[in-house]
């Protein structure tokens, strides 16, 4: 009778154990994407002619993705957080000195929105992000001359991609960066950049260790190509909905 009172004790141990393995071992749940639903409100600025916006009536970039248009394209986020981002503001029109109030720094011209996407272990960690930076909000035609230049002179870098209006801004258009992907858009009076990555496992699981270097890369390169066209474009027409 001892016996078989112990056999048993050991037998549920061990299956608690194997249970606690199995758990382990399980991949992640997969990332699931929807498609943008701007319901915020519209900023509606409208700078002098001839001049930028004075930076005190900048929006707050925190306020531009609202909490359910991000779970709109990701409607598995978790544990959102805010982080704001400077951004320095210099005079937008060379040919004429700069309007009172029109270059300087905004405090809150940038946010990262950063937030958990199903991974291995505690869903309480930020793995995933994008980033919202305004750089410009001036007399359209000011703005458009700018963005065709820069558009034009990081036509000649590799990873550049035209997106056109595809994105939903007016005009767009990709840069690829170290480990991320950059869209810089026009949407009238507005010059607005995207970016962002995610390591979430949900997304794409990377190869176990000990896997061939290629493996790595088409696994990072899988990655980003879903974060960009998943997440980063549907962001970007979220924003430009928004800056309108």
């Amino acid at each position: 009778m001892m016996f078989r009172t112990g056999g048993l004790l050991l037998s549920v141990v061990a299956g608690a154990a194997l249970l606690t393995g199995c758990g382990e071992d399980e991949p992640p749940t997969p990332v699931e994407y929807g498609a943008a639903r701007p319901a915020g409100d519209t900023l509606g600025l409208r700078p002098p002619g001839g001049s930028a916006l004075p930076l005190a009536e900048w929006p707050d970039a925190c306020k531009l993705v609202t909490e359910a248009e991000l779970r709109a394209i990701v409607p598995q986020a978790k544990a959102l957080e805010h982080e704001p981002v400077k951004v320095t503001i210099m005079n937008f029109n060379p040919l004429a000195e700069a309007g009172p109030g029109t270059t300087g720094d905004v405090d809150r011209g940038g946010c990262t929105y950063d937030f958990h996407l199903p991974d291995h272990g505690d869903d309480e960690f930020t793995n995933s992000h994008f980033t919202v930076v305004v750089t410009a909000i001036a007399d359209p035609v000011l703005v458009e001359k700018n963005y065709r230049e820069d558009k034009e002179e990081d036509g000649t870098e590799k990873g550049y991609t035209d997106l056109a209006g595809s994105w939903g801004a007016e005009d767009c258009y990709l840069t690829a960066a170290a480990g991320t992907d950059e869209v810089t858009c026009l949407q009238g009076a507005y010059l607005f950049e995207v970016d962002g990555d995610t390591s979430a496992a949900g997304v794409v699981d990377m190869p176990d260790p000990g896997a061939k270097a290629s493996e790595n890369l088409a696994a990072a390169a899988e990655r980003r190509k879903l974060w960009t066209e998943e997440v980063l474009a549907e962001v970007t027409r979220t924003v430009a909905a928004r800056l309108s």
